[in-house]
């Protein structure tokens, strides 16, 4: 009975023990806690971020004709809530250009030239050196020149050179580059299927990003397409003799033609020898002569617009017997 009542005596002591002071003991852990979560989150850390990079103040007649980085790459350093709600937006890399001059300049970005909040802290930077090229700007006069796209239909043809309206502009860019243009080509104009002269509105064409073409976009371009005229030649047509009325004759010559013609294509190209009569006529014979000389005669379709340049023979002797 008396171990009974002591075992029960000791287990109330050691829970009143662990109750005592209570308040002061929760408060002690969560100090604790808060000193913990402190110290880690508050450690310092690194990242990486990119941000702009501004070029001003370049006087009006230079350019750049380089292409300088727009961004940089830094490392930064500092507390991790800080840095956590840190944004690249706010800070940027300017790069004052007001004394520059033609020619490459090279600026080294320094560390302390960043400027960061209060407690981050710029630990590297890449590139660490921006090249700036510049050079003068100028104005320059030179050719348009139409680029024409083709060929153009068979049996038509490009007759000289386009002309384009204006025929001159004016470029204005880098000094390097605007002296080795002389002329500005237009958009490429197509003349395949088109078979006569037309006029067409085109774009110039910048031969380089950086040279602009001064008052002009637009030009306009005559181009004069037109039917080739092209020759054809036939060998050994026959020649025929008619309205010799069964007189008894001896041709003294050749009795076959050699004909060429010229014309446009599209009426040549379909010319065939079953078209073509060649003859000799004997109507107006003198029964006195024994021996004549009489012309060779050619009938052909389409002699408006077909020209005979040869025929050989001309004449043939022919004689009466």
């Amino acid at each position: 009975m008396k171990k009974t009542v002591l075992k029960t005596t000791l287990h109330e002591v050691s829970k009143n023990q662990f109750f005592k002071n209570i308040g002061k003991k929760v408060l002690a852990v969560a100090i604790a806690i808060v000193l913990w979560f402190v110290a880690n989150i508050e450690h310092d850390i690194e990242k990486s971020i990119s941000i702009n990079v501004n070029y001003l103040n370049l006087p009006s007649e230079l350019i750049i004709v380089n292409k300088p980085p727009e961004r940089l790459n830094i490392r930064v350093r500092g507390p991790r809530t800080q840095l956590a709600s840190f944004s690249p937006r706010n800070i940027a890399f300017t790069l004052d250009l007001s004394n520059a001059s033609p020619g490459v300049s090279k600026f080294e970005v320094q560390t302390d030239q960043i400027k960061t909040p209060r407690g981050v802290q710029v630990t590297g930077i890449t590139p660490a050196e921006i090249k700036v090229d510049v050079d003068q700007i100028i104005k320059k006069e030179v050719d348009v020149k139409p680029v024409i796209r083709g060929p153009a239909d068979t049996g038509y043809e490009l007759v000289g050179a386009p002309v384009a309206l204006p025929s001159r502009v004016e470029i204005k860019g880098p000094r390097n580059i605007v002296s080795q243009i002389n002329a500005i080509p237009t958009d490429s104009i197509s003349i395949t299927g088109v078979k006569s002269k037309f006029t067409i509105q085109v774009p110039l064409k910048s031969p380089h990003s950086l040279v602009v073409i001064v008052n002009y976009e637009i030009v306009r371009v005559t181009v004069d397409i037109r039917e080739q005229t092209v020759e054809k030649q036939f060998d050994d047509i026959e020649i025929q003799f008619v309205n010799f009325n069964d007189r008894d004759f001896e041709p003294l010559g050749p009795l076959k033609a050699e004909l060429e013609f010229e014309g446009p294509y599209s009426i040549i190209r379909d010319l065939n020898s079953d078209d073509i009569k060649v003859f000799v006529d004997g109507s107006n014979l003198r029964n006195s002569k024994r021996l004549a000389r009489l012309e060779v005669n050619v009938t052909y379709p389409y002699r408006e617009s077909i020209i005979l340049k040869k025929k050989v023979p001309a004449t043939i002797e022919v004689r009466l017997n």
